[in-house]
Formats: C-alpha cells, sequence, structure tokens
C-alpha cells in the first residue's frame, strides 16, 4: 500500500510539471476607410498625404492621424466632409520663429517642451505651447502673429 501511495504521489508530481500549450489567435486591425465625401475634402486640404489612419469618433467626425514634415497632424471632418479642425504637435525647436522669440521675451528662463498649432473653422489659428518656468507647468496660447492671448 505504501509503494502504491507513492508512485501516485511521484507521477502526480511529474504530470504536474508539463505545461498546457495554447494557440494564440493573430488577429490583424481592420483598415478603417472614411467615406468619399470625407476623403474627397481631406485630399483637397492635404494634397500628397497617402500615410493617413483614419478613425471615427464617438460624436460621428472622422479623423485622420498623418506626419507631413515631420510633424504629426489630426485632421477632423463632419461625416459630410466638412473640415471641423487640424491639431498639428510641434516639438520645441520646430515652433515658427514668431512663437519662440514671444515665449523668449515674456518668459526668459521657461523651457518649452512642446506645442500644438490648432486651427478650427470658429476663430483664428492659434498655438498652445507647453513650457516649465520656474519649476511650474503653464499652457500658453499665442496667435500666429506671435502675441500670447492667454
Amino acid at each position: 500500500m505504501l509503494f502504491f501511495c507513492a508512485a501516485l504521489f511521484t507521477s502526480g508530481i511529474t504530470f504536474a510539471q508539463h505545461k498546457s500549450v495554447k494557440k494564440v489567435k493573430h488577429t490583424t486591425a481592420k483598415v478603417v476607410v472614411a467615406p468619399d465625401p470625407v476623403k474627397g475634402a481631406f485630399e483637397q486640404n492635404f494634397a500628397g498625404v497617402t500615410d493617413a489612419k483614419w478613425s471615427k469618433g464617438g460624436s460621428g467626425n472622422w479623423t485622420a492621424n498623418f506626419s507631413k514634415e515631420d510633424v504629426k497632424t489630426i485632421a477632423e471632418y463632419s461625416a459630410d466632409g466638412n473640415w471641423i479642425a487640424t491639431r498639428s504637435e510641434y516639438k520645441a525647436e520646430q515652433l515658427p520663429e514668431t512663437v519662440a522669440s514671444t515665449l523668449k521675451t515674456k518668459y526668459p528662463t521657461a523651457t518649452v517642451k512642446d506645442g500644438w498649432k490648432i486651427e478650427r473653422a470658429d476663430v483664428a489659428a492659434y498655438y498652445k505651447v507647453n513650457i516649465q518656468d520656474n519649476g511650474t507647468e503653464k499652457s500658453v496660447l499665442i496667435n500666429e502673429a506671435g502675441t500670447i492671448t492667454e
């Protein structure tokens, strides 16, 4: 009886060490295609951009993510192809000279982290620049002429 229990215990340990192999399903990302009116409006505004990745937001608007001249950009359109907004991300060294010089004048000790150029149909284009000044994080709004619009 002792021999039988020892054999049973040993075989249990042996079988417990075997790993079960599960098959992993590989899925590919589904390509999202914007409707023709949206694609047509995008091509008028951003001719030559071929790497746009489309997605549809919860509000029903379509967004295109792409890079142009090393600037990451998001363009937003309504379902019928009307342009809503464009947001372009700039590194500190990519900001236009008018924006950079205004920041240097107003905040001489600040470190510029990054900035966004925001264009909307209802307001003039502006830059939202994130800076760190004397240990404080701050967002500064500057128009294209270099005027701070806080």
